[in-house]
């Protein structure tokens, strides 16, 4: 391991959304149930639309994070790896941003029509509309957990490989990301099983900028004796 070069914007940027990301999914509520049931549920959650917006900011600050630790391989064996594990992990996280956004906006709007309507057609309405909309929503998570799996991998496999990070942490990001595809790819979007395939990567991603902050900082380059003789001359 290369003692890292400091980025503490980059990295604290990393650090907070990913706190950001894991608050959001601890407080979530599980939604069971027809989407009457569902839609009585997002109704009464009165922490529905903070907990979305904090999925939606932590996402973005995600990203600015992961694009410094690319960055920080750049000139390494690992920087191909980090760059893919990028535009990988762009494309997840714009997926997942629609899951999000239906929640905090469609989802919350029909859930508000539905609860002050009389039982009728506008409950009714409501009702429908998120159910044609919402399995599309889901569509997109899962779409995303598969993504970001390969993009977690793929910065697993970076820091093995460039060698700036302790080689640990890329191994547990290449197993992070090998999980994540899994659970992503065996089982329905519907389920807990697949909610879960976004917790490693995001868990790694908060372990990899709690690292780099506490690493030492790196020491200037040491001139050579030829070149401290000829500026001496």
């Amino acid at each position: 391991m290369t003692t890292a070069p400091r980025q503490p914007g980059y990295t604290l940027s990393l650090l907070v959304g990913a706190l950001l990301v894991i608050a959001a999914g601890a407080l979530h509520p599980h939604l069971m149930g027809d989407g009457a049931a569902q839609l009585a549920l997002v109704a009464g959650s009165s922490a529905w639309r903070a907990i979305h917006w904090a999925f939606l900011f932590g996402f973005a600050l995600c990203l600015t994070g992961l694009a410094g630790l690319a960055a920080l391989h750049a000139g390494t064996e690992g920087e191909r790896a980090m760059r893919a594990g990028l535009a990988v992990g762009t494309l997840a996280y714009a997926a997942w941003v629609i899951i999000v956004a239906f929640m905090a906006g469609t989802a919350w709007m029909l859930a508000q029509n539905f609860r002050a309507a009389e039982p009728g057609m506008t409950a009714t309405r409501a009702i429908f509309l998120y159910d044609m909309a919402h399995p599309f929503a889901l569509a997109a998570q899962r779409f995303a957990a598969f993504a970001l799996g390969i993009s977690t991998y793929l910065f697993g496999w970076g820091a093995v490989r460039g060698r700036v990070l302790p080689r640990y942490l890329g191994w547990l990001g290449i197993a992070s990301g090998v999980i994540g595809i899994v659970l992503a790819v065996l089982f329905d979007e519907r389920t807990r099983a697949d909610q879960a395939a976004f917790v490693l990567p995001v868990l790694w991603q908060f372990v990899v900028a709690a690292v780099l902050l506490s690493a030492p900082a790196a020491e200037p380059p040491v001139p050579s004796n030829s070149t401290a003789t000829r500026g001496q001359g």
